[in-house]
């Protein structure tokens, strides 16, 4: 396998194209590979079952060996396309399993710049607010300096082509890549395939999208980001060996970093100062959202995380509705779409019990999987899946991760009180405990909640406990914890509502346990989820939960005493 990563806006989905033109070769879109090897490898480092069973180096690099052969279904050479893979720890990593070649498109940092704001159409007042605090700068010069350290330490293992060299004359580069890798010289068409990449996703229009035929875009970057911007970042070439240009932390970064150190009262402070500072700049909106919450402000809060829709971190992309968006209209016809994750809507659908006691009927929109489940929570008459949503009738619709600020909700508007009926025909079992240890580990890994599995079956031990782990990590399972069916989300509400409580890290689980009235403890990191972020153990959105939070960073111990003592 070869590692295609390149800088943001350098050219690398047009170098996948022309690749894929190769009949012997497979060019990945963007790619999380890197972060599943990575996710295995934190998981392997930190189960101290490892150490028990004496797992050993070369056992590690079985598994990710095994990850890496198994990930595509080809003969041909892969080229894998990720951001991570220059990281030295991880070229470290990956040495013990193969031969690592790196080929990276690069441009100067000034025209990476200038090319993102033309595609986010970036007005000229706020291209300076835009280079220091839009995340998008921020992936690029985070990209920047893991490319720079993996060059510096390995630079036998990268073949860099400078964006304008690829454009000028692909046939040249692109027999410098054959060369590279060991494949014979290609003659590859002037003409290219778009890319297939769903933009949509990333909720950018056009982000990855490939001209048929290979031509430097005309327009004047440094006029795009003003005579001061441009000058400001000169340099950001280690490959023709001009220095970095001084790039300071933005603001949003500074309280981004406190936040993730778990310095919340600094990071509050930070976002209070940013939103004075930069009014008009959603992502500093949207970090605020998070503190406002957090001081149980919750329509003040709601409304500043709703901004993050115009940079995709919030809700779902717009869907084609053509109905008006509700706003307290009373009995008409609402569709209440409900969106991101699985355990984002097992949330949301609490709203539509607020819509019925306006004398609305409520159509909800959900991902198929929940569609059964879903049907039974309080106010919802009819069930649609997402792809169905926008034919059927009705008056207005409801995006419902905005339903808080659309319903007029304050903190001590939240109804605490379940909302999904309890199955029929189940009966709880004295004394069971119902236990989930993760959700995505890629996520949970990233998101700083994925915790040593053993923890929590230590706590437990001696109790009669059945696993609610479905897919990932549901190997991990002790024989004395018991299987039960999985196979659907009604086989899943139907294990719930036989225990007597449900022990669970912040996922899809704990927001069905917490919906259907189940005795729920839910162990929270220290950067909580924004539903958990108001202090305390109690949670005004689920009556019959608990949270155990974890007190620092990258330290389990405490919360799993409180619950092994509680227990």
């Amino acid at each position: 396998m070869i590692f295609l990563s390149s800088l943001p806006r350098s050219g690398s989905t047009l170098l996948t194209s022309l690749l894929n033109q190769r009949p012997d070769v497979y060019a990945s879109p963007t790619s999380n590979l890197c972060e599943t090897v990575g996710a295995a490898v934190v998981s392997w480092e930190q189960n101290s079952t490892t150490q028990a069973q004496g797992g050993t180096q070369e056992d590690l690099m079985r598994i990710v060996k095994g990850i890496m052969s198994n990930r595509y279904d080809t003969d041909k050479m892969v080229f894998d396309k990720g951001r991570a893979w220059p990281a030295p720890q991880i070229i470290n990593t990956m040495s013990m399993i193969q031969d690592v070649k790196i080929v990276a498109t690069v441009r100067p940092i000034a025209e990476c710049l200038a090319s993102f704001a033309k595609i986010m159409k970036v007005p000229k007042e706020d291209m300076k607010i835009f280079c220091e605090g839009n995340m998008l700068p921020q992936l690029l010069f985070e990209t920047y300096a893991t490319l720079k350290a993996g060059y510096e330490a390995f630079p036998d293992k990268f073949l860099l082509i400078e964006y304008d060299d690829l454009v000028a004359d692909p046939q040249r580069e692109l027999n410098r890549v054959a060369d590279f890798v060991g494949l014979d010289v290609f003659k590859h068409n002037d003409t290219v395939a778009d890319s297939d990449e769903d933009d949509k996703v990333w909720g950018i229009k056009d982000l990855h999208k490939v001209r048929p035929k290979i031509a430097k875009q005309k327009y004047n970057a440094k006029r795009l980001l003003g005579a001061s911007l441009w000058n400001h970042y000169q340099g950001g070439e280690f490959w023709n060996d001009k220095p970095d240009p001084k790039i300071k932390k933005s603001p949003i970064q500074k309280q981004h970093d406190a936040l993730m150190r778990g310095d919340h009262e600094l990071s509050k402070k930070l976002a209070y100062d940013n939103i004075i500072k930069f009014p008009s700049d959603d992502d500093m909106a949207f970090n605020a959202g998070w503190a406002k919450l957090s001081d149980g402000e919750v329509q003040a809060g709601y409304k500043l995380l709703d901004r993050g829709r115009n940079t995709t971190v919030w809700g779902d992309p717009a869907c084609g509705f053509t109905t008006p968006l509700w706003n307290g209209e009373r009995n008409a016809t609402v569709l209440l779409r409900l969106e991101r994750g699985l355990g984002d809507q097992l949330h949301q659908v609490r709203y539509a019990r607020d819509l019925k006691a306006k004398g609305c009927t409520v159509i909800v929109s959900c991902q198929p999987q929940l569609a059964e489940v879903i049907r039974h929570a309080d106010g919802v008459d009819v069930v649609v899946q997402h792809e169905a949503a926008c034919g059927v009738l009705h008056d207005f619709h409801l995006p419902a991760m905005s339903a808080p600020i659309q319903l007029g909700l304050e903190q001590e508007d939240i109804d605490g009180t379940s909302y999904i009926k309890l199955p029929e025909q189940v009966e709880k079992v004295s004394g069971r405990v119902g236990l989930r240890w993760s959700g995505n580990p890629l996520y949970e890994h990233s998101t700083k909640r994925l915790f040593p599995h053993e923890l929590m079956f230590n706590s437990v031990k001696g109790r009669d406990c059945i696993s609610l782990q479905r897919d990932e990590g549901s190997e991990l399972r002790p024989r004395w914890v018991n299987a039960v069916g999985l196979d659907s989300w009604t086989d899943t509400a139907k294990a719930v509502a036989s225990c007597e409580l449900v022990i669970t890290s912040c996922t899809s689980v704990a927001h069905l346990a917490g919906a259907m009235g189940v005795p729920t403890w839910i162990l929270v990191p220290k950067v909580p989820y924004y539903l958990w972020t108001y202090p305390g153990s109690k949670t005004p959105y689920y009556d019959s939960v608990k949270l155990f939070r974890q007190t620092e960073i990258d330290n389990w111990n405490a919360p799993f005493e409180e619950i092994a003592n509680a227990a």
